[in-house]
C-alpha cells in the first residue's frame, strides 16, 4: 500500500508539468499564471500549490527535469569503447530535443522573458550546468583518461562540442526560420562530431594546437 502514494504523486506530478508545458508554450511565460494551469488541470490552486509553490518553481521543474533526462543519456555513455558512436547517439538525442518545438519554444521564451526577469536565465542556466553540462564533462574527462582524445581542459572541450552542436542550425531554428529534417540533423551532427574528433584526436592535433 505505502508504495503506491509515491507512485500517484509521481503520476500528478508528471500531469501538471505537461500540463504547465502546454500552457506556457501557449501563451509564454508572462502570460501563465497558477491560475491558468490549474483550471487546465481541471482541479484547485491547493492541489497546484500542493506539488509547487509558485510558477518559477514549476517552470524550474520542467527545465531540470529535461536535463536530468539528458544527463542520463551522457551518464549511460560515460566510459565506453566507441566514443565517436556515443558522442553520435547522446547529441542525436540532445539536438532532438534542443530543436523540437518545445525545446525551440522553452529557448525563446526564456529570451523573451530575461530582461523582466534575469533570475529566469539564470535558473535556466543553473539547471543545465547541475545537470548536462556536468555529465557532458564526465563523459569527455573519463574519454581523456582512457586516452580516446587528448582533452585537457575538459571545461573548454565540452564548450566546443556544444559549439559545434547548436551552431547555425539552433539559431535559425530559434528565429523560427527553419526545421531541419531528421535527415539534415543528422548530417550536421556528423559534422560538428568529425570537427570535434580531428580537433581533439590523439594523431598530433594537441601538439599542432600549441605551436
Amino acid at each position: 500500500m505505502d508504495t503506491q502514494v509515491p507512485n500517484f504523486r509521481d503520476e500528478r506530478r508528471a500531469r501538471i508539468i505537461e500540463t504547465a508545458r502546454e500552457v506556457f508554450y501557449e501563451v509564454g511565460y508572462a502570460g501563465a499564471s497558477m491560475s491558468m494551469i490549474s483550471g487546465r488541470l481541471g482541479g484547485s490552486k491547493a492541489t497546484l500549490y500542493a506539488y509547487f509553490s509558485s510558477k518559477e518553481e514549476l517552470f524550474a521543474a520542467i527545465i531540470r527535469d529535461q536535463c536530468a533526462v539528458m544527463a542520463n543519456v551522457f551518464q549511460a555513455h560515460i566510459g565506453t569503447e566507441d566514443l565517436r558512436q556515443s558522442l553520435t547517439t547522446v547529441s542525436r538525442q540532445l539536438m532532438s530535443v534542443v530543436l523540437s518545438d518545445w525545446g525551440a519554444r522553452t529557448m525563446q521564451l526564456i529570451i523573451e522573458e530575461s530582461h523582466r526577469n534575469p533570475g529566469l536565465a539564470a535558473l535556466f542556466s543553473e539547471a543545465i550546468e547541475e545537470n548536462g553540462r556536468v555529465t557532458l564533462k564526465a563523459l569527455l574527462r573519463t574519454a581523456h583518461e582512457k586516452r580516446q582524445i587528448d582533452a585537457p581542459d575538459i571545461d573548454e572541450a565540452a564548450i566546443i562540442l556544444k559549439s559545434l552542436l547548436f551552431g547555425d542550425i539552433h539559431f535559425k531554428r530559434l528565429l523560427n526560420l527553419a526545421k531541419p529534417t531528421e535527415e539534415q540533423m543528422y548530417k550536421h551532427i556528423d559534422r560538428a562530431i568529425d570537427v570535434f574528433m580531428t580537433y581533439y584526436g590523439l594523431d598530433g592535433a594537441r601538439l599542432s594546437r600549441a605551436s
